[in-house]
């Protein structure tokens, strides 16, 4: 299915940034009420498709923001599966101060279905970037390319991109290029990985909390995230042996690694787990302008929310909060410093008209002054002039 396709209007998904700033109010009121009763209609009437995963079938979800069946189906393995679905109540306002285009925008795509998904906004663009990779990722050496759509932006990703976000030193010729060593045995693996008295199957799952601390830091790396979603994470063989080649000290060409990692999530047939890349593809959006928000709600539901499903633990969730009155608190400082320069400004203006009325009224007077001194001396010059002529007079009578 082809991306303009599915945008009637052909607004595109990154309307919001690139146009009807044009519109004057009265057109802006009118598309509001057009917007508003649209939105109302296609709450009843809009199709959405049934989930068909386990324990997840009264979700419904929207499937008319993927550009394909192929990245519908991946959208719900990843996300239905991993239990981040949730009903929510929607605050229509909070969409409506962003900008009456942004609104139409995010209606016509079939995008207000989002309210659905309890998660951060920023994970949503990570599976927004997953679902729609285009074609095939590019992985010969030397022409490694993988391409993707997230708000209408196209992105573009090679192990270059790896480099520069991680600040990776690349190496020219490598001691280590990763071929298939294989791997030993479970329970080796399970002894050198995971703390006494654990083991590993070799299947998906792990708890990543049973991993040794060197071995943990090491797969958070690789997942290119310090945040996991869940306790369990993905530890299938390929990533095993990645972790077990840097701990025994090999050298290798990590970003490549890295860009293979990120092609093999995408072709992976069974993606439990949480989504990965999560700290590389927020940098990502970043970097290429896309609009990371905050949130799509401001007021909370009426009904209990399951916290557990957030795929978030306390620390996070506690860290989020923390940031969050930062930068409310950052934003109160910047309000109260506007208004004192502009109180500085009023006073400064002000001081400044009485130095001007108080100069005026010291030239006028100096000019007064002035005008009366001049009379002054033209008085007396006219007395010397009289005198001098009785003087004279007074000789030629002698």
């Amino acid at each position: 299915m082809d991306h303009h396709e599915q945008d009637p209007m052909g607004y595109g998904l990154g309307g919001a940034q690139n146009g009807q700033h044009g519109f004057d109010r009265v057109v802006e009121d009118h598309e509001h009420a057009r917007v508003t009763e649209y939105l109302g209609n296609m709450e009843r009437k809009s199709p959405t498709k049934r989930s068909k995963s386990k324990g997840k079938a009264g979700v419904d979800y929207d499937a008319s923001r993927f550009t394909g069946q192929n990245d519908e189906k991946l959208f719900n393995k990843v996300f239905i599966r991993n239990g981040a679905v949730l009903e929510r109540k929607f605050n229509l306002v909070a969409l409506e101060n962003i900008g009456i285009s942004f609104v139409q925008n995010f209606t016509i795509r079939g995008w207000i279905n989002m309210k659905k998904f309890k998660a951060e906004p920023v994970l949503t663009l990570c599976q927004e970037f997953m679902a729609n990779i285009k074609h095939e990722p590019e992985t010969k050496q030397g022409k490694e390319k993988l391409c993707s759509l997230v708000q209408g932006k196209k992105l573009k990703v090679t192990p270059d991109t790896f480099a520069e976000i991680f600040e990776i030193l690349r190496e020219k010729n490598p001691e280590f290029a990763f071929p298939n060593v294989g791997m030993p045995n479970l329970a080796v693996v399970s002894q050198e990985f995971l703390l006494k008295g654990n083991k590993w199957d070799g299947e998906v799952q792990c708890n990543k909390i049973r991993l040794k601390d060197k071995y943990l830091i090491l797969f958070l790396f690789s997942c290119h995230s310090l945040l996991p979603l869940k306790h369990k994470v993905s530890m299938n063989v390929a990533r095993a042996r990645l972790l077990w080649e840097i701990g025994i000290g090999k050298t290798i060409v990590l970003p490549r690694i890295m860009f293979l990692s990120l092609c093999a999530t995408y072709k992976a047939s069974d993606k439990r787990g949480s989504v990965l890349f999560t700290g590389f593809l927020t940098e990502l959006f970043k970097r290429s302008e896309v609009h990371i928000p905050l949130d799509f709600t401001r007021i909370e539901p009426e009904g209990p929310i399951d916290r557990a499903s957030l795929s978030r633990s306390e620390g996070q969730r506690k860290k989020r909060k923390l940031e969050e009155e930062a930068h409310e608190g950052s934003a109160i400082g910047m309000g109260e410093l506007k208004e004192a320069i502009l109180n500085l400004e009023k006073e400064m203006s002000k001081q400044m008209s009485e130095f001007r009325a108080e100069v005026n009224t010291r030239l006028t007077s100096l000019e007064e002054e002035s005008s009366r001194h001049t009379v002054m001396l033209q008085d007396m010059k006219g007395m010397l002039i009289r005198m001098e002529e009785e003087e004279d007079d007074d000789n030629e009578e002698d």
